[in-house]
């Protein structure tokens, strides 16, 4: 499982990079660096597990950090992904369905750390699932929609530019 986090965190900021153009203003950079934080904390995660001996060594830190970084980073990056959703690939619905998962773990994740920092623990899986999965499925609904656009840009390729600038004066 922490090589699955890592690899996730590798692939999700791998991917921001190969999907999204800084060049086209701020909005694809600011998913650039939401997609860094989050892949970097997520990759922690992986790193230095939650175990009792890092508690015990303090590099529990390390996990911490990364886990409140992805749950931030992530929960924010759908939303600004569904805020965007059209220039990006989204329909309608799927981009609102990214803006309800990001609001969704952002409001989950003070609850988990009140339960957390407490010292309550009370049922702290099912809080962490709530920050954590918004996130994740928000990367599937992204990660679907670009897929899902490119290939239509295979099968439907826009006609040559001398035959679009002919029906644009055309009409």
């Amino acid at each position: 499982m922490d090589t699955g986090w890592v690899i996730y965190g590798s692939l999700l900021i791998v991917g921001a990079f190969l999907v999204f153009d800084p060049r086209k203003g701020a909005r694809p950079i600011i998913i650039m660096i939401l997609a860094v934080l989050a892949g970097v904390g997520v990759s922690l995660v992986g790193i230095f597990q939650g175990s009792n001996a890092n508690v015990d060594n303090g590099l529990i830190a390390f996990h911490t950090f990364g886990a409140q970084g992805v749950m931030l980073a992530g929960n924010i990056m759908a939303i600004v992904v569904g805020a965007g959703g059209t220039r990006i690939g989204l329909t309608r619905g799927r981009s609102i369905a990214s803006i309800t998962l990001g609001t969704a773990g952002l409001i989950a994740f003070p609850l988990f750390m009140t339960d957390v920092f407490t010292g309550w623990m009370w049922n702290i899986g099912l809080f962490e699932r709530a920050v954590i999965y918004p996130i994740m499925i928000g990367h599937a609904l992204l990660g679907s929609s670009v897929a899902a656009a490119q290939r239509h840009r295979a099968t439907h390729p826009l006609p040559p530019l001398t035959a679009r600038v002919t029906a644009r004066v055309e009409r």
